[in-house]
């Protein structure tokens, strides 16, 4: 990752942008992407250039996201905190503070030091934070020790798994045990992940067409052959199955949606109150899932 994050490997030959007349179509979605993309930093374009229609994926819930905060926050002294995990150099946590003229307060986390100094060089309000390191090390008692983390004291109204359980192995239910400890007795949690299939020629056929419909737009057979086998191999060793991460969830996690999938990516919000995460839902733009590449129907998903 150190050389992706840094640009000397991997970058995207043009950086992607959400599908106009999707944007175009829902109010508030164009301006927010297009203060997404001018927070993207080195990680994040080859990220959003690597994984289908993450763009707009990442706007509809970081806009949703805004609107909750817009619902919720009558008072000006008070704020919704936000905390995403393997978040490379904080785009949505930025940007969502930034949108939200500061009724979101954020935390970003990544081990890279590309990252932080992209995070900083990018971020222009103190609505957002980062931590250089894994966020493992973000524990309550992490929190209550750095004065410059007050904003999160109480928790967080929102955590955001960003792809990033699958680099610690596949122990779902114990991670997430773990990482729950750190969201108010109310709140969201949202997991993307890209998910093991029963069927290893369906998962190689999705990766097909992830690769020749999406990817090629952005980079080499080359650079995508390279991180095939450099990467993914890694990556692949963490995931789970669809089955297995719905059990892991819902042992902390009475409700558990499924919200979009594209490609053998998959993304649920969960919560242990069922208004917020109606309430969520409700405010959240449709997904935008072109085919072939969205294999579910009939979205959001209870399970």
């Amino acid at each position: 990752m150190y050389d992706i994050s840094s640009g000397e490997k991997q970058p995207p030959s043009i950086v992607p942008t959400g599908e106009l007349s999707y944007l175009l179509e829902h109010d508030g979605l164009l301006g927010y992407h297009d203060l997404f993309q001018r927070n993207l930093g080195t990680f994040y374009k080859h990220f959003t250039a690597s994984i289908p229609f993450a763009i707009e994926e990442q706007c509809r819930i970081g806009l949703g996201i805004c609107r909750l905060a817009r619902n919720l926050i009558k008072d000006e002294n008070n704020y919704l905190t936000f905390c995403e995990m393997g978040v490379g150099d904080g785009p949505n946590g930025r940007t969502m503070a930034e949108f939200s003229k500061g009724k979101i307060r954020t935390l970003s986390t990544s081990n890279s030091v590309h990252s932080k100094n992209n995070f900083h060089q990018l971020c222009n309000h103190n609505y957002s934070k980062f931590h250089h390191g894994s966020f493992i090390e973000i524990t309550p008692e992490y929190i209550t020790s750095h004065t410059d983390l007050g904003f999160f004291r109480n928790g967080f109204n929102v955590i955001y798994e960003n792809a990033a359980f699958q680099f610690y192995g596949s122990e779902r239910e114990d991670i997430i045990d773990y990482v729950a400890r750190l969201l108010q007795e109310n709140g969201l949690m949202i997991f993307l992940e890209k998910l093991k299939h029963s069927d290893e020629l369906e998962y190689r056929q999705r990766e097909k067409i992830k690769d020749d419909l999406f990817k090629k737009k952005f980079f080499s057979d080359c650079d995508i052959a390279e991180k095939r086998l450099d990467i993914l191999e890694v990556m692949e060793y963490g995931q789970v199955d669809i089955e297995s991460l719905i059990y892991a969830i819902k042992q902390n996690f009475k409700y558990v949606y499924l919200v979009w999938n594209s490609t053998n990516f998959y993304e649920f919000v969960a919560s242990n109150n069922e208004r917020m995460v109606s309430e969520f839902l409700n405010l959240l733009p449709p997904p935008y899932l072109p085919s072939p590449f969205c294999v579910e129907n009939n979205l959001p998903k209870c399970f």
